[in-house]
Parts: structure tokens; C-alpha cells; sequence
């Protein structure tokens, strides 16, 4: 049952200005061009402040940046610049007065000025002022490798020697880092071409299992006659249409690719994520030139197209192993009955046998896990890089796709490929990360393409690699913490769920680092009706309803659910899969249509929005949106709030801008209330 109401009448009228400490954050001093610090004369670097008044003029400026540039304005912000032999600087730690401190949630100029004003906000800034020496170090130390960050360094050295009075320096200091980390912050945005993707609403299909014939049927669509005959061919404007009309504005159309043969497990035509050939179109799903109209169609009606990279491993029999099995962890065959976790390989230009490793990753204990129908390539062998990179780039080139999904992302970190494979490897690792080197390349040449990350560690590699999005799904051991949102909102622990609010409402604000793709259900995942029970509405609820990227799995807004006892997937790659859209539940799809429409009205009403959590202790959960554009005095405010509990909560809190409520929650219940 899906419990909720998704509209309360409006308490009062309240001014629609955006009041919040978190929006005075980001008022830089209106008569300092603190860009001047960056932009100069027409480049970066060069020129000491001026008065305001040069935005057009400074956007076009800042738009030609190289991604270079940008990459390293992404550094300073909120990544960490890097010391000279040793690594990237880490966010800071503030020591309190009285005891105590506090580490933000990032390196760089905007973790530690978020951090400072969480602290000013919740213990005063007279807590933390008597480290001014220490913040003056910090900041001068992310500044020093940057060439055009000069300016800035030496206006800094200038406010250390005018004021004596630690309490005037201090104001002083944080003064003029928060006007630069918001100029910079916003010239980052106006640079940055996949911007697009931290916006994004993202609806995930399984092209094998989405039964076109069925959804028409159920739809009244369907003319009869002649069967559907590939994929991406028979996918017409309505299909695309129907999707975007429920206010997704991507589409990630999963494992597009051929599947490989040996070792291939279960009736259901095996997993997608056993790749037989990187650059090509499994041709049971269409042409490559069906791939291109599919994509260019997406195009035509204001959608975007990502698609899976799979780095870690190939297929068995794929044509990279065929070509290249120095590509792979290998070893020279001893007989023909490899050890646990090879498989037998000859290559076929010369007879030479090989014990090839089956893709795999650390596991428990340090005992690996093997997928039995992959094979394991080698990220210590730079030639094997360089060919992953152009296979990449080549499918922007070739078929004008807008992002990636990158399958498993942190494996192939240095510090995880390394620690996994680094004795089996061919040689030592490269110092350079191929996800970085990857990035790098795909960007430099079409900046506009986003690039995210499946990961379930290493955010900060990935971070700095250069990936727009990483998935929320669980927690993270990392300095200033992460808490992801999957596994909050499963857990139905209120306080969880809080954390998880402000690290997304963190990484939403912040422009330097990777921000937290949030979602319900995956691919990967159980059905939501499984994972949260009777806590599916609303934790779909307060998910969809955030700003920032949303991923939804096709299929979820009927509730479909084919998981069978060996393969927990409601679509599952083992055994064969087809949606059924006659068997729509109608609660569920009632819910779910509601809530795509509460969010498109929302986005509406508001524009584009700011989140900022409702820091309560209590049972119950929430955030308060408002619009960015905060000078549009017809523009309001919402208040989203759930309770991932089986009981009933009283509810009452106050916010900025006269914003309050007084009432109640009933067991897993949640509401949408409008000021």
C-alpha cells in the first residue's frame, strides 16, 4: 500500500525570497569582481579587483576555457589541488574553542566554506575564529599550484598583514574567500559543457525485456499485422514521447552491446555486462545506423541518449581476447585445466595457450569473486588504455551519444586495480588513472559529455578523475564522510536518511566535485515493492521529488517484478523476460504518475531549486525547495517530509522565510505542502 497525500493546502503566504543561511553563503560582496582574481583581460590571471559590472562579457570569457582550465578550477573548488610529491590536498578540519572538530565534506575553497558556515550556524563563528593563521595556510596552499590563482594569493597575503585583530582578520578572510569560491563557482558552471547531467532525469531501459508490442497493446496503440523487428529501429517519437512526458529528459538504454557465447549462463540470452565486442551494436537490437536514428530522434524531440562503458572485463570469446590476449591477466597454460578463477585460451594467430583470468574483484576476507562468463583485462598495459579511450570517444564521434554509465568504476582505479591484480599484472601501473586519462580525452575534444560512475568506493578517485556523477547507494569510509542514499532510505532510520539529505544537498550546491546520482531501484537492484515494503511510496517520494539527477528503472511506475529464486532482479538477466504492461498494478502506477506529475509542476512553479534539509532530530524527514532565481518575487516555496516509520509522528518545525508547519505523519506516510 502507498501511503501519502502528494498535496497539502497552503499554510500561508510567505515572501518567495530566498532568506536561507545556505542562500546568504553564496552572496559574494556586491562591489568586488572577485572573477577579476581568475578572468584578467580576457585570460586567466592578471588583474586586481574591480567594481562589478562585466557578467556578459565575463561569461563569454569564461565558456572558452579549455577543460584543462576547468579541471583545474574543479580541483581548487572542491577536489583538492594537488601538492607537489604529495597527492591532492585533503578538506580541511576545523578545531573548536571548546573542544571538538569538524572535517568538510571536501577538499578545496567550496568544502571548507560550506563547512564554515554549517559551523558558524550551528556553534558561531567565535568557535572557530582563533584558527584564522591556519585557514590563511589552507587556503594559500590549494591556491599555490594554480598559475592564475596568483592574484588571489597575493590579496590573501595583503589581508594577513592589514589586520591584527584575529576577529577582524578572520571576517576579512572568509569574507574574500567566499566572494571568490562563489565567482569561481559560478564561472565553473558557465564553463563546465556537461553541466546538463547534474539536472538530469534519467530512465533506465532493458531493451531485451521492454516489449514494445506489449506496451502498445496495453496502451491501445498497437495496429496489429507485422511484429516489432529490432529495438532501436521500431522505437518511434510516441515511445520516446510517452517517456519524456513523465519528465525524464534522459535515456539510459542499457547494454546495447553483443553478448558473448562461452560461458554464458542461464535461457535468458546472458547478462548484458559480457561484452563481446566494445564498439559494436548487438544486432538483435538493430543496425548501427538503427542505433544512430534512435539517438538522433532522442535529439529531435529535446532528449539525451547515455549508454554503458564496461571497463573491467570483456566476454570470454570477445574480439578483443581474439586480437589481444596481452590485453588481458594472464599466464602461460601449464595443460589444458586452468586453476579457480581462469579459463582456457588459445590464440588464434599463433596456437599460444593461455590461462586467462576471469573478470573479477576483491571480496571478503581478500578471497576474490569471479564473474564466470568474463575475462579480465589489464589496466597496467598502456597500449590496452589507449585503445579503451578510442573506443569511447569514438561512439560520441560516430553516434552523437551524450554521456556514459561507467559499470564498476572504482575496480579500475589504480589503488583497486593494483591492490587486486598488481602481481598478475603484465607490469606496474602507470601513475596516471586511465578514468582520469579517459575523462580527459573525451572531454577535451566533446566537453558537452557527462560521464557516471557505478561505484560503491573510492569516491574521492573518482571525484578527481573527473566524473560528473557518482551513484548514491551506500556509505563511504572517506574524510568529512558519505552517506549514500540507497541504502539510507532502505534502512528507514530516520537519522540515515538525514545524513544522506545533507550530503546530497552538499554535493547539489557544490560545483568542483562529482555530485550523487539518487535512485530507488536499478537494474542491479531488487524491486522497490521488495527492498522498502510498505515504505516504497515514501521513499519514492521523497526521492523523486529532490532536485539534481534522478535514475529510474523502466518498468518500476507499473510495479513489474519477474525476479525468480536464483536471480532476485525484477528483470532478470538468467531466464528469459518480457514486460507485461497489461499487469500493471493500479495503485502503483497511480503513485508513480502522480509523483512524476508533482515533480514536473514543482519544476514548474520553482525553476530550478535549491534543497535544504530540515535539521531535525526526530522520527520524521524532510527538505525545503525554493527557486535559485531568488529575485522572482512570484516564485514560492515547497516543503517535501516522510516518515520511514511504522508509527505516527507529530511533525512541526519553522524555516526561513516564515515557512512552518504543525501536524502529523501516519506510519510510512509523507506529504507535499506548498507555501
Amino acid at each position: 500500500m502507498l501511503r501519502g497525500c502528494l498535496a497539502v493546502l497552503l499554510a500561508f503566504q510567505s515572501r518567495p525570497v530566498f532568506a536561507a543561511a545556505l542562500k546568504q553563503l553564496n552572496s559574494a560582496v556586491q562591489t568586488t569582481d572577485y572573477g577579476a582574481f581568475f578572468d584578467g583581460n580576457g585570460s586567466i590571471g592578471g588583474s586586481l579587483p574591480v567594481r562589478a559590472g562585466k557578467e556578459t562579457k565575463k561569461a563569454t570569457r569564461v565558456a572558452a576555457w579549455d577543460y584543462q582550465t576547468l579541471r583545474e578550477a574543479k580541483d581548487l573548488l572542491s577536489r583538492g589541488t594537488q601538492q607537489l610529491g604529495a597527492g591532492p590536498i585533503l578538506p580541511f578540519t576545523f578545531n573548536f574553542k571548546e573542544g571538538g572538530a569538524q572535517t568538510a565534506r571536501s577538499a578545496g575553497l567550496e568544502g571548507f566554506v560550506y563547512a564554515e558556515w554549517e559551523i558558524s550556524q550551528t556553534r558561531g563563528s567565535a568557535s572557530i575564529e582563533h584558527h584564522v593563521q591556519d585557514y590563511i595556510r589552507y587556503v594559500d596552499a590549494l591556491l599555490a599550484p594554480v598559475s592564475w590563482a596568483a592574484d588571489a594569493r597575493a590579496a590573501l597575503r595583503q589581508i594577513d598583514q592589514a589586520y591584527a585583530n584575529p576577529r577582524e582578520k578572520y571576517e576579512k578572510v572568509m569574507e574574500f574567500v567566499r566572494g571568490y569560491t562563489e565567482s569561481l563557482r559560478q564561472a565553473v558552471k558557465a564553463a563546465d559543457g556537461a553541466a546538463w547531467v547534474r539536472g538530469a532525469r534519467i530512465y533506465e531501459i532493458f531493451p531485451r525485456a521492454y516489449n514494445l508490442q506489449s506496451k502498445r497493446e496495453n496502451e491501445g496503440s498497437w495496429k496489429g499485422g507485422k511484429q516489432e523487428t529490432k529495438f532501436f529501429a521500431d522505437f518511434a517519437d510516441k515511445d520516446l514521447a510517452d517517456i519524456r512526458d513523465k519528465g525524464f529528459d534522459t535515456l539510459w538504454v542499457m547494454g546495447i552491446f553483443p553478448i558473448g557465447e562461452k560461458g554464458r549462463t542461464g535461457t535468458g540470452g546472458g547478462s548484458p555486462y559480457s561484452i563481446k565486442d566494445h564498439s559494436a551494436v548487438n544486432p538483435d537490437l538493430g543496425s548501427p545506423d538503427d542505433f544512430r536514428a534512435f539517438v538522433a530522434r532522442a535529439h529531435r524531440l529535446g532528449m539525451r541518449v547515455i549508454m554503458d562503458f564496461v571497463p573491467n572485463h570483456t566476454s570470454m570469446d570477445s574480439k578483443m581476447l581474439d586480437e589481444h590476449p596481452d590485453y588481458f591477466i594472464n599466464r602461460p597454460a601449464q595443460g589444458d585445466t586452468p586453476p579457480d578463477g581462469y579459463f582456457l585460451h588459445q590464440d588464434k594467430s599463433t596456437g599460444k595457450k593461455y590461462w586467462i583470468r576471469h573478470g573479477g574483484m576483491a571480496g571478503w576476507g581478500g578471497k576474490r569473486d569471479y564473474w564466470i562468463d568474463t575475462a579480465q583485462v589489464d589496466y597496467s598495459n598502456p597500449m590496452f588504455r589507449q585503445e579503451m579511450v578510442r573506443t569511447v570517444g569514438r561512439w560520441v564521434e560516430k553516434y552523437g551519444v551524450d554521456g556514459f554509465r561507467v559499470d564498476m568504476a572504482y575496480l579500475v582505479t589504480n589503488a583497486y586495480f593494483g591492490g587486486t591484480w598488481g602481481n598478475e599484472a603484465g607490469s606496474s601501473m602507470p601513475q596516471r588513472e586511465f578514468l582520469e586519462e579517459l575523462i580527459t580525452e573525451v572531454k577535451s575534444r566533446y566537453p558537452q559529455t557527462a560521464f557516471i560512475a557505478e561505484s560503491y568506493d573510492r569516491w574521492d578517485d573518482l571525484s578527481s578523475a573527473g566524473f560528473d556523477l557518482i551513484y548514491g547507494k551506500n556509505n563511504m569510509d572517506r574524510p568529512g564522510g558519505h552517506h549514500g542514499w540507497f541504502d539510507a532510505v532502505a534502512s528507514k532510520d530516520p537519522g540515515w536518511i538525514r545524513e544522506a539529505l545533507k550530503r546530497s544537498e552538499f554535493l547539489q550546491w557544490q560545483a568542483g566535485g562529482s555530485d550523487m546520482l539518487e535512485f530507488i531501484g536499478n537494474h542491479d537492484e531488487s524491486s522497490p515493492a521488495r527492498v522498502f515494503g510498505s515504505w516504497q511510496g515514501g521513499a519514492a517520494f521523497l526521492t523523486l521529488l529532490m532536485p539534481g539527477s534522478k535514475l529510474f528503472y523502466g518498468s518500476a511506475e507499473i510495479g513489474y517484478d519477474a525476479a525468480v529464486p536464483t536471480d532476485g532482479k525484477p528483470l532478470p538477466f538468467s531466464v528469459p523476460v518480457a514486460i507485461d504492461w497489461s499487469k500493471a498494478d493500479p495503485d502503483t502506477t497511480r503513485f508513480y504518475n502522480e509523483t512524476f506529475q508533482a515533480a514536473q509542476q514543482l519544476k514548474a512553479e520553482l525553476g530550478e531549486m535549491d534543497m535544504e534539509v530540515l535539521r531535525t532530530d526526530t522520527a520524521w524527514v524532510g527538505y525545503v525547495l525554493r527557486p535559485k532565481d531568488a529575485q522572482n518575487a512570484s516564485r514560492k516555496a515547497a516543503v517535501v517530509i516522510a516518515n520511514p516509520t511504522d508509527r505516527t509522528v507529530s511533525v512541526s518545525f519553522k524555516a526561513a522565510g516564515g515557512i512552518e508547519y504543525n501536524g502529523s505523519l501516519p506510519p510510512y506516510g509523507y506529504a507535499l505542502l506548498r507555501y
